[in-house]
Formats: structure tokens, sequence, C-alpha cells
């Protein structure tokens, strides 16, 4: 597979001793090849590529202690291997949960982005596996969306995490999937006007699509599933979850 990002993350990092210093220097050129990276193993569905993307973020995490960004990108990186790996090891993807919260508090300390405090919202959530933690959790993860949304109030992804979070939550709790609709609506429109300055978070993009349709699914309109898949796969033709999964489950 090619996989420039990754590939650019690794010729920054794997340098020799006495050329460290200087490659020390340009941390953002990590984290832009980190956010390249990550979104390339998202794409393709690949977990083997998204692991490596996290032991990268961890050394550049090592190497730029004092950078929010990388810490964004480590944080981010856990967040999306915990999601290949819920199903098959929850235990597991616990533990990664666990370490991607302590990054994305790391990078919020050292530089806030709307991204960080969304995307520590959906960790959050996402560690609510018992009723003895679900209070306090989900009011930390309210508050973490909260403070998302003040930051960023048309930050596209910020909406995508806020469909993703109403989309996964009974409507008795605030959420739903006529919630979850208008919030990925309300994305792919501040999409059209989205262009972050690399290396500041840029992914959702084609995803947004792939929610769309999954909503669209679970309200019945069979047709407007299929349109969103068909939109995200135009964005994104390598996109493994919609092409494997997705487009597949709907009816012929």
């Amino acid at each position: 597979m090619n996989r420039p990002g990754l590939l650019a993350c690794v010729a920054l990092l794997l340098v020799p001793t006495a050329s460290f210093a200087f490659q020390a220097t340009n941390p953002r050129e990590v984290a832009a090849g980190l956010r390249t990276g990550i979104a390339e193993a998202v794409i393709a569905g690949d977990a083997e590529h998204l692991t490596e993307a996290v032991t990268l973020a961890r050394r550049a995490a090592t190497a730029f202690p004092e950078n929010g960004l990388v810490h964004h990108y480590l944080g981010y990186a856990l967040y999306r291997l915990s999601t290949l790996r819920f199903d098959a090891d929850p235990d597991g993807a616990l533990v990664i949960l666990s370490e991607s919260e302590s990054a994305l508090r790391r990078s919020i300390e050292l530089e806030p982005i709307a991204e960080s405090h969304a995307l520590m919202s959906s960790v959050l959530g996402l560690q609510i596996v018992s009723d003895e933690t679900a209070m306090s959790l989900s009011m930390r993860a309210e508050g973490e969306m909260r403070r998302a949304v003040e930051m960023g109030p048309r930050n596209p992804r910020v909406k995508v995490l806020e469909g993703i979070s109403a989309f996964h939550t009974p409507s008795m709790y605030g959420g739903g999937h006529d919630i979850a609709l208008d919030r990925f609506l309300a994305a792919a429109v501040l999409f059209e006007e989205d262009a972050p300055e690399s290396p500041l978070p840029a992914w959702g993009r084609a995803e947004v699509y792939a929610w769309l349709g999954q909503t669209y699914v679970a309200l019945r309109m069979p047709e407007e599933a299929r349109a969103a898949y068909e939109r995200a796969m135009e964005i994104e033709p390598s996109y493994a979850w919609v092409r494997d999964t997705l487009l597949p489950a709907l009816s012929p």
C-alpha cells in the first residue's frame, strides 16, 4: 500500500541521532505527516496502518512534549484505533481510550482547539460501559462538547462528532436519529467552506456522508442513504468502510 503521509512522518522521526536535533525543530511537519497518515489509515480501514501511526505519534509526543497538535494527533489516532477494536476486543479498546483521553487532555492544556474538546467528548462517551460510571462520564462528555461548540460553532468536525453522539444516544437521553440527521446535514454544508491550514485537523469530508447514510437507513430512507454513500465514494473512492460494509448492507 502506498502510504505517503505515514512515510513522510517516518522520515521525520526515524532519523540518525546526529540530525534529530534539527528535525525536532519542526513539530508542525511531524503533525502534518500524522494528519495525512491517520487519514489514509481511516479511509483504508487499515488497523495495521493505524497502529503504525499510533506508534509514530507516541514517538512524536515524546520528541515534542510541548506541542499541542502532536498530542492531539496521538489522541485522535488512538480514538480511531479504539473504534476498530471495540467489537473484537472491548477491554483492549477501553485501554486505548484511556490513553487517548490522556493525550487529548495534554493537547488541550497546551493548545486547545475545538476538535480536541469534541474528541474528548467522544472518548469519554465510549468509555461508558457501566451504570456506575455513566453519570459522571456523561456529564464530562457533555461539558467537553459544549466547549467544542463554543470554540468552533461552524466547525464541521465538531458537528460530525455531535451527530455520532446523537446517533448512538436514545431520544429519552437527548439523542436520536432526527437530531443526528440535523447535525450531519449541517456538517455537510459547513464542509463546503472548510479549508483548515495544515497541520490543523481536516478529516470528515467523506465521513459525514457515511454517517448520513446510516442515519437515513435508521429513518427508513434507503434511496437517500444510497445517495449519501455514493457521495462519500465520490469524495474518497477508496473508502473501505462505505465500499465494503455500508453499501453492500443496503437492500438491492
